[in-house]
């Protein structure tokens, strides 16, 4: 082993046995010789374009009503496999399936992106009062370029437009320049994804947990892990679907009658605790996900053990200790965002370190304009650029997403700093979905690529002439704080390693991944704006007349830059500080006992990715670590072989009474009763 290579942030499970999702990089190039390569098939391609249109809209619709329709993808690929025997008649392959699945990954990510977007932009006007600032922000701090200037379109967009017909002319431009700003920005993750993606995928061979679920339903690609002819016929994943569906129909049930008996979304722990100070644990919830613990069944065990290790005896002891001194907690104590944001920062630093004799071959790969060492010209499984043009490419874009906002008015050193951050906290949240496979966008630190900046430096040092813009621009890039944007690189290594276990062209992948995005950028602009011209965001959003607590969220964001502009400024808050330079270093010292003590169960990316919503995540990961423990124990890796299909019906079950029978029920039943039966917590 050299000596960078214990320093890695995740490691194989040395007491596991080798996962099966992950084929190695010899047996790929090896499989490739002896099984023709599969082209995307045109009317796969179709289908999948056409579903996402339709759903982009249903979804669209649905939030009006409080559905969602974000598990679609997986409903669809629910229906391919359930009606695969008839499609097999048509010439439809199982590959086609996955094909459509693919894009609409790629295409769903695209309407929270724009959901929360537009509204955005247009929050200042329409709420602009004598009491607050927006109206000085609006008129002299945004450019005319950003939204239509017109008033009464902008009231439109979050009023509707009952009486009158509504006109799109005020926003083809602005939505146009918009919509190519959006194509960059995924342009150029998706060159970051073609230039880590050998790494990833053929170095280290990271699990990709949401990669095994789809192959295994559709009873596709390359990997050992397959039902013996389909996921009908295998007893534990009906067992695993029965569990979880019994346990989401039983929330449902209990919703419309409260006699019937259920478990509920969680188990508050908490109340056990009575007693001064560990009363500070209250609420501790016990949540129940059969998603996340099946998932975590393909993660390494170190990191299932750290995803609740970290929660429980970290930051609820954090909180204990608050309260035996007597300290209040308040103001986000303590701090996991900027703990997050420092673990994220140490974490980059750490995969640069264990990645460098890779990042120096890409590197040399890129100044001679030839493949990486080892693949030929135009080998087939070669990443899905080159590297001097994947190089390029996210340089380039980089520039373009800098330039825009510099044109825009923000300072060359903040927009740099800011984007950086951006797509610092993107790598290492795909990074970390690749690990444990965590089908949530809420793990990134939010907000914190612009509280970095006002908490070390505070207000002046970002206000060049007193003029409050850069705090003004930084806040209008809110919806790029939320994790739809990182998620969207997920999805993007993740159909990039789907088409490779199905044995489909790496070049036609990627275009699939590129129309995919524009697809799902031009129907969630279309739908968004059409629709909300037609009732109004504050249908959509909330269905009150604040907007629902997206427009709450970006107003109190603008409300800090009103008080900085009325003369109250932001100061350096180094309890803030404190915390990120605690998850700086916490990570760097965990990174470090690995290295003396390769075996150690203590994973800094588990640290990473649960210290803000390890709410969450414990009491799953909890069980899956346990369950493990014990089949490895009892049974070893035959054991755990055997017993995989009924985690993957654990993931199917959620998946499919979540994300179809959930909002059947929706549809046909009052507001009341959907609040009472959320089948999810988070």
């Amino acid at each position: 082993m050299a000596s960078g290579e214990a320093l890695l942030v995740v490691h194989q499970d040395p007491s596991a046995p080798t996962r099966p999702t992950v084929s190695t990089a010899a047996a790929t190039r090896s499989d490739a010789t002896t099984e023709t390569l599969q082209p995307l098939r045109g009317y796969a391609v179709a289908l999948g374009g056409l579903i996402a249109i339709v759903g982009i809209y249903a979804a669209v619709q649905g939030q009006m009503v409080g559905r969602t329709a974000a598990d679609l993808p997986w409903t669809v690929l629910f229906a391919l496999a359930a009606l695969m025997p008839l499609l097999s008649r048509l010439r439809f392959t199982r590959r086609d399936a996955i094909v459509v699945f693919m894009f609409l990954l790629v295409a769903f990510n695209c309407i929270d992106s724009v959901n929360r977007f537009l509204p955005t932009i247009t929050t200042l006007p329409y709420f602009a009062t004598p009491e607050n600032s927006y109206q000085e922000m609006w008129d002299r701090h945004i450019p005319r370029w950003f939204a239509p200037t017109d008033t009464e379109a902008i009231r439109q967009f979050w009023e509707g437009s009952y009486e009158t017909r509504p006109s799109l002319r005020p926003w083809l431009a602005p939505m146009g320049r918009w919509l190519g700003f959006f194509m960059v920005m995924w342009a150029t993750l998706f060159c970051v994804v073609a230039l880590l993606r050998r790494h990833w995928v053929e170095d280290e061979r990271l699990g990709f947990p949401l990669v095994t679920v789809p192959l295994y339903i559709m009873s596709a690609g390359t990997g050992r892990m397959q039902p013996r002819r389909s996921i009908l016929s295998e007893p534990l994943v009906w067992l695993g679907f029965g569990v979880a569906s019994a346990h989401f129909l039983s929330i449902m049930m209990h919703g419309l009658n409260p006699g019937f008996p259920t478990l509920g979304r969680y188990t508050d722990i908490g109340r056990l605790f009575t007693e001064r100070p560990w009363n500070a644990l209250q609420p501790l919830w016990f949540v129940y996900r059969p998603l996340y613990t099946g998932l975590g069944y393909f993660a390494p065990q170190d990191l299932c053990f750290s995803m609740w290790f970290f929660f429980l005896v970290w930051v609820e002891s954090i909180k204990v200790g608050y309260a035996a001194l007597g300290i209040p907690l308040r103001d986000w104590l303590p701090y996991t965002h900027q703990q997050t944001a420092g673990s994220f920062f140490a974490l980059a630093l750490l995969l640069g370190w264990t990645g460098r004799g890779y990042l120096r071959r890409l590197w040399e790969a890129v100044l001679v304009g030839t493949p990486l060492a080892g693949e030929s010209d135009h080998h087939p499984w070669a990443d899905p650029l080159r590297p001097r043009l994947a190089a390029i490419g996210a340089a380039v874009g980089f520039a373009v997403l800098c330039g825009w906002y510099i044109a825009a008015g923000l300072s060359v050193w903040v927009a740099v700093l800011f984007f950086a951050m951006i797509f610092l906290f993107a790598v290492i949240f795909t990074r970390g979905r690749a690990e444990t496979g965590v089908y949530a966008y809420y793990l990134t630190p939010f907000l914190q690529a612009s509280q970095q900046m006002t908490s070390w430096l505070g207000s002046r040092p970002l206000m060049p002439g007193g003029s409050p813009t850069n705090l003004v621009l930084l806040t209008q890039l809110v919806y790029l704080h939320f994790g739809f944007f990182p998620e969207n690189m997920t999805f993007q290594i993740e159909s990039l390693k789907l088409g490779e276990e199905c044995r489909l062209r790496t070049s036609q992948v990627s275009w699939l991944v590129i129309i995919a995005m524009l697809v799902g950028l031009i129907t969630a602009f279309g739908t968004y704006l059409t629709t909300a011209l037609e009732v109004g965001a504050l249908a959509i959003g909330g269905r009150d007349v604040q907007g629902g607590w997206w427009a709450s969220e970006v107003r109190g964001r603008y409300n800090e830059v009103d008080q900085v502009m009325k003369g109250n400024p932001m100061m350096p808050d180094w309890n803030r500080n404190g915390y990120t330079l605690v998850g700086f270093v916490l990570s760097l010292l965990l990174a470090g006992v690995r290295r003396v003590f390769p075996r150690s169960p203590l994973n800094p990316l588990g640290y990473a990715l649960t210290v803000h919503y390890g709410v969450i995540l414990w009491g799953p990961f909890f069980v899956t670590w346990l369950a493990k423990a014990i089949i490895l124990r009892l049974g070893g890796g035959r054991l755990y072989h055997r017993l995989t299909p009924f985690f993957v019906g654990l993931v199917i079950g959620e998946l499919f009474s979540v994300g179809v029978v959930w909002n059947v029920f929706a549809a046909f039943t009052n507001e009341e009763w959907r609040t009472l039966a959320a089948p999810v917590q988070g």
